[in-house]
């Protein structure tokens, strides 16, 4: 079966990949250095590629699930390995083989799946080449009563696996049942494995990668999550993975110096939901409508490229122009250092997006700087609603956990900018609904003023539209695309502060964000 994805011939064209930075308009003349803030969003790592998702399921075999890729470039073709499973619970989980010329259209070996045990699940596996040899890790823990054990083929063309192995079985309290593994071999031949229980994940390292010493204690804790893709680059561990906030997952990523000690990098997540298949949209078979997880990732050509499931199921791209050298060192940096740390808010080409309408009642929201009304602040931004939808709750699935509720698309958009943020329970913003009507309402001691409709306008569109609110003393006066929109009072809580800040946030709405600052305009 070929997968084609429309308009793939480059890991990516080169028309596909904008440069935002020079197709802004109307961008501040006077610089970063004239605001009291200032976040043009240039400072993301990762680029997905909009023709996503380029793996989907076709096969029965795969009907409920495709993910774990492991992704190899060789012979002038990329090679992916990825677990497929007909039902959630039982022993059907097995391997399949795709390979690309481009990285983006594959074609799957019409022998899939390669490797099926009749006893087993082959589930959560990882493939990896080392002087010459596959090998492949898995699990055979797939939602059963067992509590699972980790297993190793080797292959000598990646097709053919043979003398399966139990490599590593669970003996600690913590461990219970074993998910997810990654295994890599350092540069003394040194084998070091990451792997997932119910909850914490573990280390185990081996001279010849069948016989394993685990580190005693957990060394990663405290969230769900998990399917680590670990990497060494330069002197330290760098393990992407996911992590749940209130039950769905997004990819993130943590450092280690050696294997045991880690720390989570910046304050939110690499990939958020920024795509609609992302979140199985229009996709009633999608049993995961939130879940971002399965990273793999591949340097070749002078990138490093990101493969991840969508929805736990369709697989995509996003890339990073540079080595892992350089993304090393640029994660040194990463981005939203002036927002607060949140799970709903990523950056991606050049912009911030978010679509969670969790930040209804939890605003994106700057992390340091503070305004005060007295003195007069103007807020100005660009922002676009590239996409709705709506949200139902549905009967969970009968076999294996799934999320209560779907996706289905809308054209229902909103976004609100939040320009008297003190806390979340706390705040004033302007809403638009449907690029139509716009609201002045506040969130004030937890509970939800009744909004005031102020006047119409027309940015609920996928276009660029720029925002300015002017705030002074009690008054707040929102002009876009310098149309004059309305303007409304705050109450007596939020008035006469100087700890005010900015922030954003959406319903049932992906949205961008560009170019936000603000000025002060000095003492009234």
């Amino acid at each position: 079966m070929l997968l084609v994805c429309l308009g793939a011939a480059a890991l990516y064209p080169a028309e596909t990949r904008v440069d935002r930075k020079s197709a802004r308009t109307n961008s501040p003349p006077d610089g970063p250095g004239a605001f009291a803030f200032f976040d043009d969003f240039n400072d993301g790592i990762w680029t997905k590629y909009p023709g996503n998702p380029v793996m989907t399921r076709t096969e029965p075999w795969e009907a409920r699930c495709i993910s774990e890729p492991s992704v190899i470039f060789e012979d002038g073709h990329y090679k992916m390995w990825f677990m497929g499973c007909r039902t959630s619970v039982g022993h059907n989980a097995a391997l399949g083989y795709a390979t690309s010329r481009d990285g983006l259209a594959w074609t799957k070996h019409p022998g899939n799946p390669i490797l099926r045990d009749p006893q087993d699940a082959v589930i959560r596996t990882t493939v990896i080449k080392h002087r010459g040899t596959y090998y492949l890790f898995a699990s055979d823990h797939q939602w059963t009563k067992q509590t699972g054990v980790i297993n190793r083929w080797t292959s000598q063309d990646g097709l053919a696996w043979t003398d399966k192995t139990a490599v590593l079985r669970p003996t600690q309290p913590w461990e219970k049942h074993f998910h997810n593994v990654h295994v890599i071999v350092d540069e003394d031949g040194t084998w070091k494995m990451l792997y997932t229980t119910d909850g914490p994940w573990g280390y185990a390292f081996s001279k010849d990668g069948l016989h394993w010493t685990k580190h005693k204690d957990p060394v990663v804790t405290g969230f769900y999550g998990g399917d680590p893709y670990l990497k060494k680059i330069g002197d330290a561990y760098y393990a992407w993975h996911s992590k749940a906030h209130d039950g769905h997952l997004r990819i993130y990523c943590r450092r280690s110096p050696d294997m045991v000690r880690w720390k989570e990098i910046g304050g939110g997540p690499q990939l958020g939901y920024t795509q609609p298949w992302e979140r199985g949209i229009g996709r009633a078979e999608v049993h995961w409508d939130r879940h971002l997880a399965d990273a793999e990732l591949l340097e070749h050509g002078g990138r490093v490229i990101m493969y991840y499931g969508g929805a736990q199921c369709p697989l995509g791209v996003a890339t990073f122009d540079g080595t892992l050298a350089q993304l090393a060192a640029r994660l040194e940096h990463p981005p939203l250092s002036k927002w607060a740390p949140s799970p709903y808010a990523s950056v991606e080409s050049n912009e911030l997006r978010i679509s969670d309408t969790e930040t209804d009642a939890e605003p994106i929201h700057g992390r340091a700087a503070q305004f005060s009304d007295r003195d007069k602040y103007t807020l100005e931004f660009r922002a676009r609603c590239y996409a709705g939808y709506r949200r139902e709750t549905t009967r969970a699935a009968s076999e294996g956990w799934a999320s209560p509720t779907r996706c289905y698309p809308a054209s229902t958009r909103c976004i609100a900018a939040v320009m008297r943020y003190v806390d979340k329970d706390n705040f004033a913003r302007f809403r638009i609904e449907d690029g139509q009507t716009t609201y002045y309402e506040e969130r004030v001691g937890g509970v939800w003023a009744k909004p005031a409709r102020i006047g119409a306008n027309d940015a609920g569109d996928a276009g660029w539209h720029r925002w300015k609110i002017v705030v002074d003393g009690e008054d707040n006066d929102l002009s876009i695309d310098a149309k004059h929109v309305g303007a409304h009072k705050s109450s007596p809580g939020l008035v006469d502060r100087n700890d005010l800040r900015i922030g954003f946030s959406v319903r049932d709405t992906f949205a961008g964000f560009d170019d936000v600052q603000v000025k002060k305009n000095g003492s009234r």
